[in-house]
């Protein structure tokens, strides 16, 4: 997964936050998606520090409708 680009929405929570967690432990560049700023700053830190890989961005967007 080294240099590849993986992007998860849901990724602040849950089972899109591990797999965000996984991708970046095998070295992807994660793109992490979530509509809550402070849930989503709190899940790529906690990701960051546990994996070492700086190469996690937060999106924020609410995915929830189409409208």
């Amino acid at each position: 997964m080294q240099n590849k680009v993986c992007i998860i929405t849901g990724a602040t929570s849950g089972i899109g936050k591990a797999t965000a967690l996984g991708l970046a432990k095998m070295g992807a560049n994660v793109a992490i998606i979530g509509h809550d700023k402070e849930q989503g700053e709190n899940a790529q830190n906690e990701i960051k520090s546990k994996t070492g890989n700086p190469n996690v961005d937060l999106l924020l967007d609410d995915l929830s409708s189409q409208a």
